[in-house]
């Protein structure tokens, strides 16, 4: 069993993604703690850095200048392959081919958003227990997530109809307001589970969200207060607000590129 753990604290090697693309698998070096591997924007990576950051689970990240060449499978395969930092990285892990975010954490070695998201979960000292049904209905939340970051991401990479948006985040909020209470948390605990952390990068994140809702955010976001109100709940929980200060954190942030 792994040793309890200080404090949540996420940190970014800025340099470490630049060498990661000269190692090769066999000289990747180990680390005792998890390393995720995701762009420099919100997207699929702040979840998992916002279940650490509750998890009380110290967290390296390394990032990468965002490069995409499309939203779906079907939109890489036409563009075909791209050639970045991010993917001679993934090469060098011997993830030649994976999609970011990848978590690495001793011979582990992972891809795909839930997976880190669960593991993280899993193995912070300090996130909440739940149990199978509570569990289920994380999982609901995250896929509810996942549903809206790539109809948005759509958008912003392939051209979608931006019209889609508000619908979509419409009928999504909806029915997971079935589950918002109004005071506290989804499941009652006394700190915010994914269900609650799924709700804050749904009502505050900036790509693709805020990105992609423009002047009518307020709109679709105003029919939805308990929603609202839950983000800010899980924003003011002080693991979740001090990651929130933390100059790596991108839930509001754009592209390193495009800030000033």
């Amino acid at each position: 069993r792994r040793p309890r753990q200080s404090p949540s604290r996420i940190e970014h090697p800025q340099t470490m993604g630049v060498a990661a693309s000269k190692k090769t698998q066999s000289c990747w070096p180990m680390s005792p703690k998890p390393v995720l591997h995701y762009f420099d924007i919100n997207g699929r990576g702040e979840l998992s850095k916002l279940i650490a950051a509750v998890g009380g689970l110290e967290l390296e990240c390394v990032e990468y200048p965002f490069s995409a060449n499309g939203a779906s499978a079907a939109d890489k395969l036409k563009a075909g392959p791209v050639q970045s930092e991010h993917t001679k990285a993934a090469t060098a892990m011997g993830m030649d081919g994976c999609g970011l975010p990848i978590l690495v954490h001793g011979d582990l070695k992972i891809y795909q958003s839930f997976a880190c998201q669960n593991y993280l979960a899993s193995t912070g000292p300090k996130y909440p227990k739940v149990t199978a049904q509570q569990q289920a209905v994380d999982d609901m939340f995250q896929g509810a997530l996942e549903d809206c970051m790539g109809l948005g991401a759509g958008v912003i990479l392939s051209g979608g109809d931006p019209a889609l948006v508000p619908k979509v985040m419409e009928k999504v909020l909806a029915h997971l307001s079935k589950y918002i209470p109004d005071k506290g948390f989804v499941h009652g605990k006394d700190a915010p589970t994914t269900a609650d952390l799924a709700v804050l990068v749904l009502t505050q994140a900036l790509i693709p969200f805020g990105a992609t809702l423009g002047e009518g955010a307020a709109e679709c976001y105003g029919k939805f207060p308990k929603a609202v109100a839950l983000g800010e709940r899980a924003a003011a929980f002080p693991a979740i607000a001090t990651w929130l200060t933390n100059e790596h954190c991108n839930l509001k942030k754009p592209p390193k590129a495009a800030r000033k």
